[in-house]
């Protein structure tokens, strides 16, 4: 009997071993060129990066190109791609997606779910200030290589457990002490010098050239005030494109883009 259930034993052993993983399906093909920016070997290229990436970490991160765009601007775009598209992996639809449009040269990185979190603001400006460069050098191929590479760094890092640049907020405050540490000594000595200063002073300040013209030598016979300076101050308007925002079909994506 022992050896009966010794064989079974193998023999489901054997037939574990030989089943493979199952991969994660994924429900969109991690490029789709509608602009055409990639050859083939590019494209191969790219793509097999992002499924890499994809199955690594059960995350969808994908690039979508198109040379009209989908809807009235970039972010709804990439969001409505998105949310009606079926991108995202997992129960939430967790994903990261870089949106192209050809014919306005603009783009955009909408990112839901769990994707808001590890590409939060700090992230997605960090993935901008990298990509934005190459779009303006008409360097498709290396700003979407250069958003894979970073894409899956901070992917990386959420996984050991620091999302990026997540505690910016406390830096600031330990520099902001410090700062406040180095400038009251000096504070303190600059008041102490100006007071010691002013008791060295003898001349006394005159407020009107009039005091120091010759009487009789000098006539005004027309006078006028001249605008020299001019000052103008400028508040840039908020851009809506960037941070958490409610897309058309009602769901909470994060991101950012721009021009190029």
């Amino acid at each position: 009997m022992k050896k009966i259930f010794m064989v079974i034993f193998v023999c489901l052993l054997c037939v574990s071993l030989a089943v493979p993983c199952i991969a994660t399906e994924f429900e969109n093909p991690p490029i789709v060129d509608g602009a055409e920016y990639l050859n083939s070997a590019q494209f191969a290229e790219l793509s097999e990066q992002l499924e890499r990436v994809r199955q690594r970490y059960n995350f969808d991160v994908a690039i979508v190109t198109e040379y009209e765009m989908t809807s009235y601007d970039a972010m709804s775009s990439a969001d409505d791609i998105y949310d009606y598209q079926g991108y995202g992996a997992g129960v939430n639809d967790d994903g990261i997606l870089l949106y192209i449009c050809a014919s306005t040269r603009e783009y955009h990185i909408t990112t839901y779910a769990e994707g808001e979190r590890i590409f939060n603001v700090n992230g997605i400006e960090y993935l901008k200030s990298n990509i934005q460069p190459h779009l303006a050098n008409d360097d498709y191929y290396l700003a979407m290589d250069t958003y894979i590479s970073i894409a899956e760094e901070l992917l990386q890092m959420a996984e050991d457990g620091a999302v990026f640049n997540e505690n910016e907020a406390e830096t600031s405050d330990v520099l902001m002490v410090i700062g406040g540490a180095a400038l009251i000594p000096l504070l303190v000595a600059f008041i102490m010098m100006r007071g010691k200063l002013s008791h060295m002073k003898t001349a006394v300040q005159n407020d009107y050239a009039a005091n120091y013209v010759k009487p009789g030598t000098k006539q005004l016979t027309q006078s006028r005030d001249m605008f020299i300076y001019s000052s103008v101050t400028k508040t840039p308007r908020a851009k809506s494109n960037s941070e958490s925002h409610r897309s058309s079909s009602g769901r909470s994506h994060g991101g950012g883009g721009g021009s190029f």
